[in-house]
């Protein structure tokens, strides 16, 4: 299908929503090192997302088709969220020591595998898993703060998000109707991403050093 100007910039939006929430969870570890990793998981995640919109918008202009950016998405997004995913089980854990290898050797396995397959699918699984992940451990934090409403909000954007599955696999994908469809479904869970993650860290903002929660 052609992709309207109009449809490939309204794309940048969810990127940029979801990229601010991911940041924010990040800032929730109570350690330096994980509260880095957390920072950098949410910048990988929204390069991906940025590198995509910039080949939507190059397509729907005709000035080309750079594959190289719509495949750099599920890589960088799936090392972003096992970053993200690694602080945030940190997060957790109130500190206590939490092995990162687990989560570096996920990404691993999934980028050798794509290699050998020649195929982005194992990559994609593994982006898909950890930013499933991200809003599980999310709204488990949420929970720790009880922030009920963050709480619901999490589950409620990963529905939209998990919603999104079928409608690709359906053969009217490729219609512009069903394009604005999934592009305002993915806006709406971005944003509720965005909402429950500022939810979460205003909570733990407040709660006082040493103070249980």
């Amino acid at each position: 299908m052609e992709y309207p100007v109009v449809l490939a910039l309204e794309d940048f939006v969810p990127v940029l929503l979801g990229s601010i929430g991911f940041a924010l969870l990040g800032r929730l570890a109570p350690t330096p090192p994980a509260r880095r990793a957390g920072m950098a998981g949410a910048v990988l995640i929204g390069l991906g997302g940025v590198a995509k919109c910039v080949w939507k918008l190059v397509y729907a202009a005709g000035a080309g088709d750079l594959v190289l950016l719509e495949q750099s998405l599920f890589p960088l997004m799936a090392a972003g969220a096992v970053l993200l995913a690694w602080s945030l089980a940190v997060t957790i854990r109130r500190g206590r020591r939490t092995h990162v290898w687990p989560f570096a050797a996920a990404y691993a396995a999934g980028l050798a595998a794509s290699v050998a397959s020649g195929s982005l699918h194992p990559i994609f699984v593994v982006a898909t898993f950890g930013v499933t992940a991200v809003s599980v451990l999310g709204a488990i934090v949420a929970g720790r703060y009880r922030q009920w409403w963050a709480v619901s909000l999490f589950v409620l954007g990963l529905v939209l998000v998990t919603s999104l599955v079928p409608l690709r696999q359906s053969p009217k994908h490729e219609t512009l109707a069903y394009q604005w469809l999934e592009q305002s479904l993915n806006t709406s869970a971005q944003a509720l991403l965005l909402i429950a993650a500022l939810l979460t860290l205003r909570a733990s903002s407040v709660v006082k050093v040493g103070e249980p929660v």
